[in-house]
């Protein structure tokens, strides 16, 4: 098995935060960072656990809070002082660590927190500024856009003073623009940004074409090396297009595979070979059928893969657990809709039947089904059932489906059924009628180009 994942330090050891977690120095193995939190030098999923003051707790409900190194329902009790925890009373609240009626008592603040008879002098009047009840909470997603307050990364800023640069500001200008994390000026000499790296001291005239920067006078690859006329660049070397393939900067031969891994070539129908989201590995007999679970494989019984468009994790098989999106949660806790999770737990809601996955993980098995390229144009929602218009792009196997109209009208369990967005298209299998939804977004060039490449490759 071809070991190529990122590796991330934790203390003196490393590990992979796609399936393991660091506190404090110390390994949490079987749970992804992704989705973890640190109770000291454990970590926990805190779906399903709550740490209270270094101890944790399994949580009783989606409602339960810290007070102290206890669990309390915010429901059924007050916790004041930070430790001291109160059965829940109508008008009641807290000073310090003790509770009082609001209709016949204030809170005074002197010089310490102090429980006063509501017409003592030192309560609040009905006429005091409304300024000091104002909620003094501020959150990061608090934007005042009519000031022209925004986020850039953790800090605030006003965009009409400042421009943000993948996290870090810069003073604005009409003529100052983004670079990844950099920024230039258009009236910079010798500088030119080439897919988000910022080169200095390059020649005039130079141009970025598909992420290589050529200078036209004597069209070298990235200022390394000097081709003939015709040859492409790949990574800092030349290459044939004819005989070889380029996968993220280094060079293959055909004869090995047609299909990039990362940066290595492999042949789709070597069934000893299975790409994971850009990570190849090498199977045994006996891992075969593994699947993919985002970079990693899933070989184990024992293990559970959740998948969202932005992350995949594995996680231990729990019982009464299922996946929501790319989370993994208690089903007494709470519930999944479209893998949005709710802090309402319904017994007798059906979990997700299935989870997505890349188009690269489905063929060729599905070469020889109905299936597929259908663009969502838009969604309305009736009772249960979420119905979505879609255009059809390119199909499978029976194309004389969708000839006589291109518009397809498909009706989905809403709850059960993945989410889908406006304007993305996905890979969809029809059976007798039914539709199911496969993929997660494919991109119209390069995943059309590759189901078909392998398909008819299978047919031949």
């Amino acid at each position: 098995m071809k070991d190529s994942h990122h590796q991330h330090c934790c203390g003196k050891e490393s590990y992979n935060i796609s399936g393991s977690s660091c506190c404090n120095g110390s390994i949490t193995l079987g749970l992804s960072q992704l989705v973890s939190d640190c109770c000291g030098s454990v970590a926990y999923n805190p779906l399903n656990e709550i740490c209270c003051d270094g101890s944790l707790h399994t949580r009783s409900s989606t409602r339960t809070k810290c007070c102290g190194k206890d669990m309390y329902l915010t429901t059924t009790h007050l916790c004041c002082g930070g430790n001291k925890t109160f059965p829940l009373k109508e008008n009641h609240s807290c000073c310090g660590s003790e509770t009082y009626n609001m209709t016949t008592h204030c809170c005074c603040i002197n010089t310490t927190l102090k429980i006063m008879p509501k017409n003592d002098t030192c309560c609040p009047k009905p006429t005091d500024s409304k300024c000091q009840q104002a909620p003094s909470t501020y959150t990061q997603t608090d934007k005042d856009t009519s000031k022209g307050q925004s986020m850039c990364g953790t800090k605030s800023y006003n965009h009409r003073e400042e421009m943000c640069c993948s996290g870090n500001l810069y003073k604005v200008s009409a003529l100052t623009k983004c670079c990844g994390k950099a920024v230039y000026t258009l009236s910079d000499d010798n500088v030119l940004c080439c897919n988000g790296i910022l080169y200095h001291n390059v020649p005039e005239q130079s141009e970025c074409v598909g992420g290589v920067i050529y200078i036209p006078e004597n069209t070298t690859c990235q200022m390394s090396v000097r081709p003939r006329l015709g040859e492409h660049c790949c990574g800092g070397q030349t290459f044939n297009p004819s005989m070889h393939i380029c996968c993220n900067g280094h060079s293959h031969n055909k004869m090995h595979g047609n299909f990039c891994c990362g940066s290595d070539v492999y042949d789709h129908h070597n069934q000893s070979l299975r790409c994971c989201s850009g990570h190849l590995y090498y199977l045994t007999h006996s891992s075969r059928k593994a699947e993919c679970c985002g970079k990693l494989l899933l070989q184990h019984n024992n293990q559970t893969c959740c998948s969202s468009s932005t992350n995949t994790v594995i996680y231990d098989t729990k019982p009464n657990h299922s996946c929501c999106g790319h989370y993994y949660y208690n089903t007494s806790l709470w519930s999944c809709c479209a893998e949005r999770l709710k802090p309402t737990p319904k017994p007798n809601s059906p979990p997700a039947q299935y989870r997505l996955k890349l188009l690269a993980d489905l063929v060729p098995e599905m070469c020889n089904k109905s299936v597929f390229f259908g663009k969502v144009e838009s969604v309305a929602l009736e009772n249960d059932q979420r119905h979505v218009v879609l255009k059809v792009w390119q199909v499978g196997v029976k194309l004389e489906m969708f000839i006589k109209n291109p518009w397809l009208h498909v009706s989905l369990d809403h709850c059960s059924s993945p989410a889908t967005d406006n304007g993305m298209t996905y890979f969809w299998e029809e059976n007798n009628g039914e539709y199911k939804l496969l993929s997660h977004p494919v991109d119209l060039t390069s995943d059309i180009y590759m189901f078909y490449s392998v398909c008819y490759q299978k047919k031949g």
